[in-house]
């Protein structure tokens, strides 16, 4: 083997591990990114490749996946409503999954799951401020609140939420999130301010067809 031959090969195999090692860091940080998301493993395996695609939920499959893959020319974020089973929490997954694998930082879960995160903070214990995360929780790229308006609602969960949903319209952050209920029903949920600034800052995909759960 000629120096010329030698260099080259050297030069080929340090490119390679540098490849290898730079995959490995991101992976690393992915896993890191998805145990701070709050997403529960279940929710981990929903991705857009995993979705049936069917006739009757076709667009919402496709502005999910547009949403996600063009994340940074988004001017709203989404609303996915319609009756239970037909696919709303798997695309806000989806797209929550596609995010965190491209290092975005995310948050995922139901109302009662982020209260919880700012109850935590009223232990005398906690080396967190109620408003520290708060201001984290309105920080993340994307936060996604699934299944609102299911959790029981008390007025301090109603000021939160408020806090929470207020301060993204302010900041201009994007929000996912999916419900059952109608503009109707969430306004006497959660209040009517809070439905009120959801409705200016999201798009609504409205999703059609049966349970899912129940054509198994």
């Amino acid at each position: 083997m000629n120096i010329d031959e030698f260099l080259r090969q050297s030069i080929q195999r340090n490119a390679e591990e540098a490849k290898k090692l730079m995959a490995e860091k991101k992976q690393q940080r992915v896993a890191e990114i998805m145990q701070n998301s709050g997403m529960r493993n279940k929710f981990r395996k929903r991705t857009f490749d995993t979705f049936v695609v069917t006739p009757e939920n076709k667009a919402a499959y496709q502005r999910a996946l547009e949403f996600a893959e063009n994340f940074e020319k988004q001017e709203k974020g989404l609303l996915f409503t319609g009756n239970v089973g037909t696919g709303k929490t798997h695309l806000a997954a989806a797209i929550a999954n596609h995010l965190m694998q491209n290092l975005y930082i995310v948050v995922f879960g139901n109302v009662t799951d982020i209260i919880s995160r700012i109850y935590d903070t009223y232990d005398k214990d906690s080396d967190v401020s109620t408003m520290e995360i708060i201001r984290y929780l309105t920080s993340v790229d994307l936060l996604v609140i699934d299944d609102l308006g299911k959790e029981y609602t008390s007025e301090n969960v109603r000021t939160l939420l408020y806090q929470i949903i207020n301060a993204l319209y302010e900041d201009e952050k994007l929000v996912v999130i999916t419900t059952n209920l109608s503009g109707r029903e969430l306004s006497e949920k959660i209040g009517p301010a809070t439905v009120s600034r959801i409705t200016e800052m999201t798009e609504p995909i409205i999703m059609q067809g049966h349970d899912w759960r129940l054509r198994r």
